[in-house]
């Protein structure tokens, strides 16, 4: 009779609280139905910073109501148009210009092949024609970062950003560092081998894979853009970030040497140190994709940034 007492009450607690699991090894508790979850807090180091992130596509304001397009607008005029279109048109027009022709040539050849779907139709009397259809545009594409500059305790961290739905063409990625002329790094992502789109959901990007390091003290400003059309690049789908190296402080050092590695983000997002509680989440999540504590802490983490619609893939998938 008590073993059905407790079973009863345990239902019942079930049913009214969501489900609650718990996996080996971790003490931190999920509640499935409404999301929630403990024990993990990003603290950022200077609060009340500047905003810095841009998104592309719906993204909600402080009010909770939702734009379209707020870094296709301004955000892209003033940092595309002024950094790029002045700076980069003085100091690379001339020395660019001429192979950035031949190369851009060939590259928008192939991605306007891949961008505009080329479909054969044929009309009443006989006679076939090529129509263009152009692939439609993730709904949001997010940089996983917080609104202001982000922080990173190693030289090379990796990027990580979300899109909602797939992608069939190549991603631009461009780092800069801000207040030089001359990105960091400049480079096309194009499709993974074994597919051919990019999924929804998380991408990245290591700069280990190609020898860059940050400098300290300085702030880098990060891209990742769409582009649907070459020959019309106003129409670019862009969204940024900012990171910052710092050293890591005694305090840092020590929390982690007594934390098992597989702990570490709760460490690092405790003291603000952003992308590297993500590094070390998302790799976690990569290799355990179906670990429902570990997705739901970065969709923790992705609330306390004020990023709802990516916090929500991790809630729903």
């Amino acid at each position: 009779m008590n073993k059905l007492k407790i079973l009863l009450s345990a239902y019942f607690l079930t049913t009214l609280l969501g489900t609650s699991i718990v996996i080996a090894g971790d003490t931190q508790s999920v509640n499935i139905k409404s999301g929630l979850t403990k024990g993990v807090l990003y603290q950022p180091i200077i609060p009340n910073a500047p905003l810095r992130r841009r998104e592309a596509g719906l993204v909600y304001n402080e009010g909770g109501s939702v734009n379209r397009g707020v870094s296709r607008g301004v955000s892209r005029g003033v940092s595309r148009g002024v950094s790029r279109g002045v700076s980069r048109g003085v100091s690379r027009g001339v020395s660019r210009g001429v192979s950035r022709g031949v190369s851009r040539g060939v590259s928008r050849g192939v991605s306007r092949g891949v961008s505009d779907k080329e479909i054969e139709s044929v009309n009443p009397q006989g006679i076939s024609s090529v129509v263009n259809t152009i692939i439609p545009l993730p709904k949001i594409m997010a940089p996983l970062v917080p609104q202001h500059t982000g922080l990173t305790v190693t030289t090379q961290p990796t990027f990580y950003w979300y899109i909602s739905e797939p992608w069939s063409a190549h991603f631009e990625f461009t780092l800069n560092e801000v207040g030089t002329i001359e990105p960091v790094l400049e480079l096309t992502i194009g499709l993974p081998f074994d597919r051919d789109t990019h999924m929804a959901g998380m991408h990245h990007l290591r700069l280990a894979d190609y020898n860059v390091h940050l400098n300290p003290k300085k702030e880098y400003e990060w891209f990742i853009v769409i582009v649907p059309d070459p020959e019309q690049r106003s129409s670019d789908w862009l969204a940024s970030g900012t990171v910052r190296y710092i050293k890591p402080s005694e305090k840092l050092v020590k929390q982690l040497s007594r934390t098992p590695k597989k702990q570490w983000y709760k460490v690092y997002a405790k003291e603000g140190i952003w992308y590297d509680a993500m590094e070390n989440l998302c790799i976690q999540i990569e290799k355990q994709p179906s670990n429902q504590v570990l997705r739901m802490h970065r969709a923790s983490l992705s609330k306390q940034v004020a990023m709802p619609n990516v916090a929500r893939y991790d809630q729903v998938n």
